[in-house]
């Protein structure tokens, strides 16, 4: 019982953020426009849809542990990310253009629409961008800031509304053709790490 509540506040606190302690770099990031950062994610800013795995790891401040968990992804541009996590319980997350869907053992046990909850079509809005690839709409909502370190790339995103102030701290991205990992701090203290791999885009 206590797992599966951890579980489903872990499903809550992804899809609340958001799907990254805040990030000190060791030289001073360069801001970069939307345009600019368009290269970055290769083929990923241009497929249609996108799968793999992911390995993710939720430390929870206010209970000072942390809960584990993995399984596969899917996102098609326009319909949606599918966020299926396989262990340590089946939880299937799904995050739509209208809301946000978290079922368990073929039940919906939440359901937010993103009418109803500012928050929500936020946080709908921003993970559709970062799995997208789209800078520009990921530059209406944050400051971004970029390290390029040859074939990879690092990015921290500030957010600029106090919508989402109110909820992060900052968001991390590192990748190089794909994304890879996404690092979510929170200002509860909470941190998230998703990385992914294995990753196909059609």
């Amino acid at each position: 019982m206590i797992l599966r509540s951890l579980i489903g506040r872990f499903a809550v606190v992804l899809v609340s953020m958001v799907v990254m302690v805040s990030v000190v770099w060791a030289a001073k990031p360069n801001i970069e426009t939307a345009s600019a950062m368009e290269n970055l994610l290769g083929e990923q800013a241009s497929a249609a849809s996108l799968e793999g795995k992911f390995e993710q790891s939720k430390y929870i401040a206010d209970l000072d542990t942390s809960l584990d968990s993995s399984g596969h992804f899917s996102f098609v541009v326009d319909e949606g990310l599918s966020w299926n996590i396989r262990k340590p319980v089946a939880t299937n997350l799904r995050i739509t253009p209208n809301e946000i869907v978290e079922e368990q053992d073929g039940e919906v046990v939440m359901r937010m629409g993103v009418d109803e909850q500012p928050m929500t079509r936020a946080i709908s809005e921003v993970f559709f961008a970062i799995f997208g690839g789209d800078w520009q709409a990921l530059e209406e909502r944050f400051t971004i800031h970029s390290v390029q370190e040859d074939a990879r790339w690092i990015v921290e995103l500030e957010p600029k509304d106090e919508l989402l102030k109110s909820y992060l701290n900052a968001i991390k991205l590192q990748g190089s053709d794909y994304l890879e990992v996404l690092i979510l701090s929170e200002s509860n203290g909470d941190r998230t790490r998703i990385d992914l791999n294995d990753i196909k885009a059609r």
